[in-house]
């Protein structure tokens, strides 16, 4: 049976057609890698793993081989150290590895017989003048990968991270400089959408490597690739212990008392060989904490006066995680990883915290189970294929304590019970990931595809109990003393009194919804010269459920290395690309337009209800109101899928022997971008807010239409300075990003002020935050003594005025004030970042959106730990010699004009077992780094922060202090 591709869709043609490129030069390079028997039989192959001393894996180590003849073959390891040189003839070989961070080894007289394999481990020898760890941009060159924005931490350079998982994602999203535009993508051993592992399984973090590749569904910048340890050849094991009370830590400064709070949280792991081919590796990490969510309102005493309300509420957290590894090597050229991971998460009392009150609170639970499985073949030095299998099973519930109206008072507070209801989601992923790469000449190219599809059933109450807003406290404030003093509704409202709205959702609970989508690429990155190299690639993307089903993203990068002179690093390397870069549409948004479309589920607004505070008993009692309307989401017949065009130039340079600096100068547009919109709000002027049932509706239907659509835009302009320095007891990295960015949305659930004119809000983005700094590293001290800094800096975060008020009817609250022109108006506010008017009258100019700008934040985290020794010696490997310049009859020879060093090195005695003892600060200096202040313009707390910034820390003090101690062997 033949099947025409012209048969198929368009937008699944390009699919079909490169699927059955990439299947075909598959077959074809496993034709030409694999040679004939005979062939086969009379040659031999040497094969093994690349480790350091403690025989943890060296990924990406170059090793090479030279024969008698003087031919000489040079591959490089893989991410689990291993490598395969094949096609020997027989004889005597000498096998060099190199790798950064590391004295080069080197083994002679390696016999290769014929049609046999020769198994050989190289051990890499800590380089005593270079730090263990490798932060990218000490080595310089013309790669993609080599960018020297990239940034690569291992070792010690981990140290300088927190231990507490949510915080070591957010201190990594301050390394990438990643914000919502660019996005932050976490990928843990190749594979997206699952959670951080324990830091005690990381064996390396790779942070915005080749910007432009077209392997990647999102720019490289941003992009976190994370990388979990294989077993070893040897019984390895650690444990790790850290703990914290109140009495520790600095106050909030936010609450005159709190209750006790505690955190512990251990992890170890143990790892080894089962076989000579297969090793295992597995790893626990459990938390216990009672956190404190700190809530700093303005609410109503019994008397009903205005006053300010601070509480801090506990809300214990308990986190476990359990991963078990298996590495297999099947034969010469295939290996084998099989992976498990299970994650659980409890909270009590979530949800609460500066306006949200203590009724607020929910109960939730997540339970996430991860299989993964990476099969790996080399087909010769040349080939490697790459196929990879991974199924997530996440279990998400979450109960409110309280079934209460919401009561939501714009700048003041939100009581009641919490809207979201009860949830139990359950969400079931499949990605299935092929990749090969070749080596041809000059060209080192690369091709595959990704395939994902999830499955998501959920079961949610959410805003079943319904939800009255108030413009301001004033309003709530003269509403609770009317219904005190028995007034009727109208009265109240005549008094300055009433809910602005009110809303509530009833119908069906469950509702399930699927989603696929798939990406394939190919790319080409060319040695044109030895000091140039040309990266060019093409990727293909298509999702199911949006109109948008065939996107296209070309790629393309240069690089030019300038030399240094004969047998000398390059003097600089220069580098520009530029790429498309498209965005999904999520299973979220899908779920929310199936499940309120009017018929599944019916929400209802009313303007001015004349009810509070005793609701309607259902969404279908609350239209008989006259100012009532129905809501319901739909996605735009003809959405289309964002992207982002960027174009950048840069710089890498190296400074010495021990340090580099790279700068580098971004231009992004984003087009298409996300955005809801009510499409038939009152058209603009038709709307008088004291008549909730006046405007004119364009589709002639009393209903709010919340279409998603694609119709944003934004623009960018971005200078990053990344540097590192190492030395022999001392390792740094920073990097500083300089940012203006402009934008109309601020993702694909906002809502613009002016339905009708997007380009009224286009400003400063949310994200705009001009200068973002971090700085991070180790320095060795005396008597096996570390201390490991990690600094950041962000210049003030823009903030929203808004008037509290929806003022045009579209049920959104996010009209902003004009710049006042008649300062006697009784609507007129002073402030320090201008004298606004909060009821626009003709001739007035609106204020810019995120017009006020934040505060500040600078953190320092610093951490001490001290080492011991004890029990028997590792035994040393003989030392490697000076390279040779060439091999003869198996034996090297010396270059004449080779020097010894000038004083023998001095190799630091290692014993079996470790201990250490440590303290640890985050927010060392106490700096007290606020939160957002308050926007609404009508709030007594309009202008103040009524936080803390919660970056790198639950938020229950100001300054932490944690005492920790591990042991390894």
């Amino acid at each position: 049976m033949r099947i025409s591709i012209a048969l198929l869709p368009r937008s699944l043609q390009a699919v079909a057609c490169l699927s059955l490129i990439a299947l075909s030069c598959e077959v074809v390079s496993a034709q030409l890698a694999n040679p004939t028997p005979d062939v086969a039989a009379q040659t031999g192959s040497i094969t093994g793993t690349v480790v350091d001393p403690q025989r943890a894996v060296v990924p990406r180590a170059v090793v090479t081989v030279m024969g008698a003849d003087v031919t000489q073959a040079t591959v490089p390891a893989d991410d689990l150290g291993r490598y395969s040189v094949t096609g020997l003839a027989p004889g005597r070989y000498v096998v060099e590895a190199q790798a950064p961070g590391f004295r080069a080894t080197r083994k002679e007289d390696v016999t290769v017989n014929a049609g046999a394999v020769q198994r050989l481990t190289l051990i890499l020898e800590i380089e005593v003048q270079q730090e263990q760890v490798v932060v990218s941009g000490s080595d310089v060159d013309s790669s993609p990968e080599k960018n020297g924005s990239a940034i690569v931490l291992k070792g010690k350079d981990l140290d300088a991270l927190s231990d507490n998982q949510d915080e070591l994602q957010m201190q990594l999203e301050a390394i990438a400089g990643s914000d919502p535009e660019t996005g932050t993508q976490f990928f843990v051993d190749g594979f997206s959408g699952g959670k951080l592992p324990p830091k005690s399984s990381i064996r390396e973090i790779r942070i915005n490597q080749n910007p432009y590749s077209a392997q990647y569904d999102s720019l490289g910048y941003g992009r976190i690739e994370i990388f979990t340890k294989p077993g070893t050849d040897k019984l390895h094991g650690d444990l790790w212990m850290e703990g914290n009370d109140s009495s520790f830590n600095a106050r909030n400064p936010f609450v005159t008392s709190q209750p006790p709070y505690y955190s512990y949280q251990y992890e170890g792991d143990i790892n080894g060989p089962i076989t000579k081919t297969a090793s295992y590796f597995a790893g626990l990490y459990n938390q216990n904490a009672i956190n404190q969510s700190i809530v700093n309102a303005v609410v109503l005493d019994s008397s009903l006066n205005q006053v300010p309300f601070t509480q801090a509420i506990s809300s214990p957290i308990r986190n476990l995680n359990f991963a078990p590894r298996i590495d297999l090597q099947l034969g010469k050229v295939q290996t084998l990883s099989l992976r498990y991971q299970l994650q659980r998460s409890t909270q009590t009392n979530g949800g609460l915290g500066q306006f949200s009150l203590p009724s607020q609170a929910y109960n939730s639970e997540n339970t996430q189970q991860i299989i993964q499985l990476s099969d790996t073949q080399a087909y010769g030095p040349k080939i490697v294929n790459e196929t990879r299998f991974q199924y997530i099973r996440d279990r998400n519930n979450l109960t409110s304590l309280s079934s209460d109206p919401t009561v939501a008072v714009q700048g003041a507070f939100t009581g009641g019970g919490n809207s979201q209801g009860v949830l139990h989601d359950n969400q079931d992923h499949y990605e299935l990931q092929d990749y090969m790469q070749m080596e041809e000449g000059k060209h080192d190219l690369n091709f595959g595809g990704r395939f994902r599809a999830m499955r998501d059933s959920n079961y949610s109450t959410a805003n079943f109990n319904g939800q009255y807003t108030f413009e301001s406290i004033t309003a709530y404030q003269i509403t609770e003393q009317g219904l005190r003093d028995g007034l009727s509704q109208a009265a109240i409202r005549a008094a300055g009194g009433g809910a602005s709205q009110y809303t509530q959702t009833a119908g069906k609970t469950n509702i399930a919804v699927s989603l696929i989508d798939v990406g394939l690429y190919a790319e080409d990155n060319w040695k044109l010269k030895p000091d140039v190299t040309l990266s060019c690639g093409l990727r293909f993307e298509s999702q199911t459920d949006i109109h948008d089903h065939a996107d296209f993203g070309p790629r393309a990068a240069l690089s030019w290395a300038i030399s240094g002179g004969k047998n000398k690093p390059p003097r600089a390397v220069i580098r520009g690309g530029a790429g498309f870069f498209y965005q999904r549409f999520a299973s979220g948004n899908v779920l929310q337009a199936e499940r309120q479309n009017g018929v599944t589920q019916i929400a209802v607004v009313v303007n001015s209800p004349d009810f509070f505070p005793d609701g309607c008993s259902s969404a279908a009692a609350c239209n008989v109101v006259a100012q009532t309307s129905s809501t319901i989401y739909e996605i735009d017949p003809n959405l289309r899928s964002p992207y982002i065009m960027i174009a950048g130039v840069g710089v890498d340079k190296p400074l010495g022997k021990h340090a580099s600096i790279s700068t580098n100068y971004l231009y992004s547009r984003g087009e298409r971008l996300f955005l809801t919109r009510n499409i038939n709000a009152p058209l603009p002027g038709t709307y008088d807010p004291s008549d909730p049932s006046s405007g004119v509706r364009p589709l002639g239907t009393n209903q709010n239409i919340y279409q998603y659509e694609s119709e944003g835009a934004s623009g960018r302009h971005r200078l990053v300075v990344n540097g590192n320095l190492h030395a022999k007891s001392l390792g740094l990295f920073g990097s500083y990003v300089f940012s203006k960015a402009d934008a109309n949305t601020s993702g694909v659930g906002s809502f613009p002020s002016n339905q009708y004119d997007l380009h009224q809000d286009y400003g400063r983005a949310s994200y705009d935050i001009h200068s973002r700094l971090f700085l991070g590293g180790f320095t060795r001290l005396p008597w096996k003594f570390s201390l490991n800094p990690f600094i950041v800096y962000q210049s003030g975060a823009p903030f929203n005025i808004v008037i509290g008020q929806d003022i045009n009817g579209d049920t959104q609250f996010n009209d902003r004030p004009a710049f006042a022109t008649d300062l006697t108006r009784p609507s007129v506010y002073r402030t320090k970042w201008g004298t606004f008017d909060a009821q626009p009258i003709p001739g007035q100019t609106i204020i810019p959106i995120n017009y006020g700008k934040g505060p500040s934040l600078v953190i320092a985290n610093l951490r001490l730990m001290k080492n011991f020794t004890f029990g028997p010696i590792i035994p040393d490997e003989t030392p490697a010699p000076s390279p040779a310049a060439a091999a003869k009859d198996g034996k090297a020879e010396t270059k004449p004009d080779a020097k010894p060093p000038a004083k023998p090195i001095k190799k630091e005695i290692e014993r079996r077992y470790n201990l250490g003892l440590g303290i640890s600060s985050t927010n060392i200096f106490n700096h007290v780094n606020l939160g957002p202040p308050v926007g609404v313009l009508s709030s007594p707390l309009f202008g103040t922060s009524t936080s803390l910034s919660g970056i790198f820390g639950p938020g229950s003090a100001n300054r932490t202090i944690n005492l920790d101690a591990f042991f390894r062997f």
